[in-house]
C-alpha cells in the first residue's frame, strides 16, 4: 500500500507517492528457482481506465499533474483566501477549498452504495498476457503496467522476464474479488508455461490478497514460496483512521517515515517537533468527508479495517439495506481474516506453500493511532502476533503466550519486549524489523535479501535455519547511519561471553563518528572514548567492560549519538537498539503488571526534565545539548564517574 498508497487521498497531508532513490542490488545465494514469479503490488498499483460510449479509454487512476494544476489555477484565490484564514488560527476554509478539489479529481473513482462502479471504469490491463513483462515490454505496452518496477526488473536479472507477471485487479473492490482473479491468473500462468506451481511476491494490500488467495485456494497447491512483506492480512490503522474521523496528522513520524523512503541521511524530525503544527489537524478534519465522498464504497477499504473494530464503523457508515452487497462481501472477508491463523498454517503444514512473513514494527502511524505498526499497518494486523500497547513493552521474564508455537526452545518475544510472535499467523516463518517503514522493504539492504532469498531459493527455512536472518532484527536503511551488535551473541541478544559492541556506518554517503554509546545497563560499561570516524561501511569493535546482572529476559538498551561528518543540514543522530539479556534464570514476569514503559531514559533524557526539553526544542539547541551532555556523560563513565 506504499506507491500510489490509500494515502493519496490525503494528497498533501502524506505525500508517499513513489520514491526514486533505491538501494544497491543485492545478491541472492542459492539454487535459483525456474519457476514463474508474480509481483502482488500494493493498494491502487493497476491502472483504472473509462471507456466512453465511442469506447475510448481514459485514464482515470494516476496523477495528472495538467490536472492538478488547472485546479489550483481556477481555485488560487480560495487557496490563498485559505492560507491567510490558515495563517491566522483558522485553518478549516483551507480544509474544504482542498477537499472539494481533490472529490472533484477523483469523481470516477467512485462506486455506488452497492459497490459497483458508478462509471464504467475498468482495469486497464485484465488479460494475462498483458501482466507479462517480456510482452509488455517488447510490444510497447505502457510500462506502468510492471508492478513495483525497479523490484521486478531486479527479479528479472534471476527470472526470465518471460516468467514475470504483474498481477492487476480492481482495487477498489472487495479483497475476495481480487483474490479470485489472482487464482485465475495463476491457473492462466500454469497452462501458458507448462509449470505446475508459481512463486508470489506481495507488497502491502498485495499481501492481503495473497493471503486470502492461499485461504481461499491454497489446497490447490499451485504456490510454491509467496512472500508477504509488510503484509494488510488483518487490515490497515490508516484506513481504520480515516473511517473513524479519528486522523490526525504524527508530523515527527511522518517527517521521518520520508527520510527512510528519500534515504536522506539525516535526522530531521526536530523541525516539527520544534514548530507547533497542529493546525493541521483541522484542515484534515474538514477534508476527510471529501475523502469518504470517494472510498466510502470501496469494499477494499471496509476489508481494511481492522476485525476488532469493523462493526462498529461499519454500523456508524454502512446502511443494511442499501449497502447490503457491500456488508456481505466484507463480512466474507473479515470472516476469512479472523481464521487466517488456522488457513496460513494449513497451507504450510499440509498443501507445501511455503509461506513467509517479512513486517515492520516500533513506530506509530502516521494518521494518528498509537498501534505499533510500520506507520501505515499495524504489527499485529501484519503478522497476527501479539503486540505491547505503544509506547509500553512487556515487562522483563514475558516469555510469550505460546498459542501458536509452545515449544520452550524458541524465543519468540522481541529483544525490544514489544512483540510476542508465539501468537503470529506463521510464528516459525515471520521476521520482524524494528523501523521497517511501510513499502521500505526494497530500500534496506537485509530485508530486500531476506526477501528475494526466500522468493527465488529455499535456502531459508524458518527463522531458525540462518543466523543471518534472525526473526527480529534493527532496520538497515542507511538513512539509520549505524547498525549494533554483540559480538558474541546472536543479534538481539547479549550475555557474559561478549567483549565487543560492533557498531558499522550504514550510511550510503557520510563518514559517521561515534560521540557517545550509552547502556540503561548501569554495570556495563562501553570505552567509545577512542573510537575514530567510521567511513561508509566500515565497522568498529568497541570493548565493554563490567560486571552484566546473571539474569535473563531482561531488555537491556544501548543508545549511540553520532556526527555525521559533512552533513551540514543534519549532522546529530541517535539510534536506540534493544538487547535481550540472556545470562543466567529467567526473571520471574510479574504478571499483575504486565507493561512497562518501552524505553529507558538514560544520559540526557534522564537528567533534563520534558518540559525544559521542549523549550530547548524549540530554540532548536535540544539535539546539540543533548549531544554534548551524552558525550561527556559518556566519557566520565569510562573512568567510573557517575551524575
Amino acid at each position: 500500500m506504499f506507491k500510489k498508497t490509500l494515502s493519496i487521498f490525503l494528497s498533501a497531508l502524506i505525500a508517499l507517492s513513489a520514491f526514486s532513490v533505491s538501494v544497491g542490488a543485492v545478491k541472492v545465494q542459492g539454487d535459483i528457482s525456474d519457476l514463474p514469479v508474480i509481483m502482488v503490488a500494493g493498494y491502487s498499483g493497476a491502472e483504472l481506465v473509462m471507456t466512453d460510449e465511442n469506447g475510448k479509454k481514459t485514464q482515470v487512476w494516476g496523477l495528472n499533474i495538467d490536472s492538478v494544476i488547472g485546479r489550483v489555477l481556477n481555485r488560487i484565490v480560495d487557496l490563498g483566501q485559505g492560507l491567510i484564514m490558515t495563517a491566522n488560527g483558522n485553518p478549516k476554509y483551507l480544509g474544504r477549498v482542498v477537499g472539494e478539489e481533490l472529490e472533484a479529481e477523483l469523481e470516477y473513482l467512485k462506486l455506488n452504495p452497492d459497490g459497483t462502479s458508478k462509471y464504467n471504469v475498468v482495469v486497464a490491463n485484465p488479460e494475462t498476457q498483458h501482466q507479462n513483462m517480456k510482452y509488455i515490454l517488447e510490444n510497447g505496452l505502457p510500462t506502468e503496467y510492471i508492478n513495483e518496477s525497479e523490484v521486478v526488473h531486479e527479479i528479472s536479472e534471476y527470472v526470465d522476464p518471460e516468467y514475470i507477471y504483474s498481477f492487476a485487479a480492481d482495487w477498489r473492490m472487495s479483497v475476495v474479488d481480487s483474490a479470485n482473479a489472482l487464482d485465475k491468473l495463476i491457473e492462466d500462468i500454469k497452462s501458458t508455461t507448462g509449470k505446475d506451481k508459481v512463486n508470489i511476491i506481495a507488497v502491502s494490500h498485495g499481501g492481503q490478497i495473497t493471503a486470502t488467495y492461499l485461504a481461499l485456494y491454497g489446497h490447490k497447491q499451485s504456490v510454491n514460496n509467496a512472500v508477504l512483506t509488510v503484509p494488510a492480512i488483518g487490515g490497515a490503522v490508516l484506513a481504520y483512521d480515516i473511517m473513524s474521523d479519528n486522523v490526525h496528522l504524527d508530523e515527527y513520524t511522518l517527517v521521518y517515515y520520508l527520510e527512510h523512503g528519500f534515504i536522506a541521511e539525516g535526522e530531521y524530525e526536530w523541525l516539527v517537533k520544534a514548530v507547533e503544527l497542529g493546525f493541521l489537524d483541522d484542515v484534515i478534519k474538514e477534508l476527510v468527508p471529501y475523502v469518504y465522498n470517494v472510498i466510502g464504497y470501496f469494499g477494499s477499504i471496509w476489508d481494511f479495517i481492522p476485525n476488532e473494530d469493523y462493526e462498529a464503523i461499519k454500523a456508524k457508515h454502512l446502511d443494511p439495506v442499501e449497502n447490503d452487497a457491500i456488508i456481505a462481501k466484507s463480512d466474507y472477508a473479515h470472516e476469512i481474516t479472523a481464521n487466517m491463523h488456522e488457513s496460513l498454517q494449513k497451507c504450510s503444514d499440509e498443501y507445501g506453500v511455503n509461506v513467509s512473513i517479512i513486517a515492520g514494527t516500533g513506530v506509530p502511524s502516521v494518521s494518528g493511532a498509537q498501534r505499533n505498526s510500520d506507520a501505515i499497518i499495524g504489527t499485529n494486523d501484519s503478522t497476527g502476533a501479539l503486540c505491547a500497547p505503544y509506547g509500553e513493552r512487556f515487562a522483563d521474564g514475558y516469555t510469550g503466550v505460546k498459542t501458536q508455537c509452545d515449544n520452550p526452545a524458541h524465543d519468540h518475544v522481541s529483544p525490544s519486549f514489544e512483540v510476542d510472535a508465539s501468537a503470529a499467523y506463521l510464528p516459525e516463518n515471520t521476521w520482524f524489523v524494528d523501523e521497517l517503514f511501510h513499502g521500505m522493504t526494497f530500500k534496506d539492504d537485509y530485508t530486500k535479501t531476506l526477501a528475494f532469498t526466500l522468493l527465488l531459493t529455499d535456502e531459508i527455512e524458518n527463522v531458525h535455519s540462518n543466523p543471518d536472518y534472525p526473526q527480529f532484527r534493527a532496520s538497515t536503511n542507511p538513512n539509520n547511519a549505524v547498525y549494533a551488535t554483540f559480538d558474541e551473541s546472536p543479534e538481539g541478544y547479549l550475555s557474559d561471553g561478549d567483549s565487543y559492541i560492533v557498531i558499522k556506518n550504514i550510511s550510503n554517503s557520510y563518514p559517521v563518528k561515534i560521540t557517545s554509546v550509552q547502556s540503561s545497563c548501569e554495570s556495563l560499561i562501553i570505552r567509545s572514548n577512542d573510537i575514530n570516524t567510521l567511513e561508509p561501511g566500515e565497522e568498529a569493535k568497541i570493548y565493554v567492560t563490567g560486571k552484566l546482572p546473571h539474569i535473563s529476559d531482561a531488555l537491556v538498551q544501548v543508545q549511540v549519538k553520532y556526527e555525521l561528518v559533512g552533513n551540514t543540514a543534519a549532522p546529530i543522530g541517535k539510534k536506540t537498539f534493544n538487547f535481550k539479556l540472556l545470562n543466567g534464570e529467567s526473571v520471574e514476569f510479574n504478571e499483575s503488571a504486565p507493561y512497562v514503559e518501552a524505553d529507558y531514559a538514560m544520559g540526557y533524557d534522564a537528567l533534563v526534565s520534558e518540559k525544559t526539553d521542549n523549550i530547548l526544542t524549540k530554540m532548536g539547541v535540544s539535539s546539540f545539548i543533548s549531544y554534548l551532555v551524552d558525550m561527556i556523560l559518556s566519557f566520565f563513565k569510562q573512568f567510573g564517574f557517575t551524575l
